[in-house]
């Protein structure tokens, strides 16, 4: 069997490469590539719902690994195909489809050659603050062929802004022309009249019940390269003492670990009220989760970015927010500056901050970051724009 023969993602790549040529492809046949140890989410999902809206083809949608089970009856109960790892089915729908559509790179669908009738669209998944792809420090010299060969497969990408624009030209290496400033089409879900699947629906009567009329404080840190996870680095006397705050004052403290972190609260804090985990394999949709939440905690993650919009209060907090700033991967911007409030480094400093929310003018306080990271706001049709834009590509070239 195909399957169990190859399984590293080099030998996919190399295979498909072998084949590509010998296959014709249908530019009405759209296939959307999810990252594996990721879900069918965000930007995906918005554009997916577009096209479902807007033509009658078959949608297709690919991982590279086991799709979550209720996404996959959602999607197949909306006609859409889905093609769970890798086969002689998923490879055949691969070779022949004309338009790929994915949010990190072209070899989550083990595509490693540019054809004329086939073209790829990266809605990459987030504005970029650390440094990403060819902006990345002291990258490998296999890895960066890897990057100069994507760069020749993209016919679109797309951006939140005109400096997120120059930013993503420069980090994929690609011709300005490619980059259109749709904004996220994630960025359609944070709306009230955003219209909720039975899957997300289910996710967001779920944090309903969990919040129990109280206020939410979302804490949504990132991964950490080389360090310790940012949930760990909190002690048990300091998590003592966040929930008698909590407690005190009638909060729910949430946390939502980056997909590549923990997935599990910390022993103390487990079966405490006062704490919830909004672990991603559970609720898929993190703009579902920032929607119902009050205050958003964060360190040095994106998901600040799609915040903005909603003109709520952001927080940051890093107990290593030196060692970070000095030893991780380093930023696309000067943080201290695009950043749009401060940071604290301790659970003291981090409930004074939380006391004093409502004393914060975002509109005002934030004015800077949101006009540099967006050129839209909520009242723009960011799935409709980006429908428009893959559909001149897919027609036009």
């Amino acid at each position: 069997m195909l399957q169990r023969i190859i399984r590293s993602r080099k030998l996919k790549a190399l295979v498909l490469g072998v084949l590509d040529p010998l296959f014709i492809k249908n530019s009405n046949k759209i296939l959307f590539v999810v990252k594996d140890r990721t879900y069918f989410s965000g930007s995906l999902r918005v554009v997916c719902e577009e096209y479902l809206k807007e033509k009658d083809d078959t949608l297709y949608v690919y991982k590279d690994g086991q799709c979550q089970k209720e996404i996959k009856e959602e999607l197949e109960s909306l006609g859409v195909i889905v093609l769970d790892g890798f086969s002689l089915l998923s490879a055949f729908h691969i070779l022949t489809s004309g338009v790929l559509i994915l949010s990190h790179n072209p070899r989550d669908a083990h595509i490693s050659k540019k054809f004329k009738r086939r073209k790829i669209i990266n809605l990459w998944h987030g504005v970029a603050i650390k440094r990403i792809e060819n902006l990345m420090l002291d990258i490998p010299t296999q890895k960066q062929k890897q990057l100069n060969n994507n760069a020749k497969l993209y016919d679109m990408l797309i951006a939140s802004s005109e400096e997120d624009k120059k930013t993503n030209t420069k980090a994929f290496g690609v011709d300005e022309s490619k980059v259109k400033i749709t904004g996220l089409p994630r960025y359609e879900i944070l709306k009230n009249d955003y219209q909720l699947g039975k899957l997300l629906e289910k996710e967001s009567q779920n944090i309903e019940a969990i919040k129990a009329g109280r206020k939410l404080i979302l804490f949504a840190p990132t991964f950490r390269e080389s360090n310790i996870s940012a949930i760990e680095q909190i002690s048990s006397d300091e998590w003592k003492k966040l929930q008698l705050f909590l407690k005190e004052s009638n909060l729910l403290f949430g946390i939502r670990p980056h997909p590549y972190d923990i997935k599990h609260l910390p022993n103390f804090i487990s079966s405490s009220e006062e704490f919830a985990l909004f672990e991603s394999s559970e609720f898929s949709e993190a703009n579902i989760v920032l929607k119902h939440s009050d205050i958003l905690v964060v360190d040095f993650t994106s998901i600040w970015i799609d915040y903005l919009l909603l003109e709520r209060p952001i927080i940051g907090f890093a107990k290593d927010y030196k060692y970070y700033l000095e030893e991780e991967r380093g930023f696309v911007y000067d943080f201290n500056i695009i950043f749009p409030t401060s940071f604290v480094d301790s659970i003291e400093c981090l409930i004074e901050e939380i006391q004093k929310e409502n004393l914060i003018d975002t509109t005002i306080q934030y004015e800077y970051a949101t006009e540099i990271l967006h050129k839209h706001d909520l009242n723009h049709n960011f799935s409709e724009n980006i429908y428009q834009e893959i559909e001149l590509v897919r027609k036009n070239g």
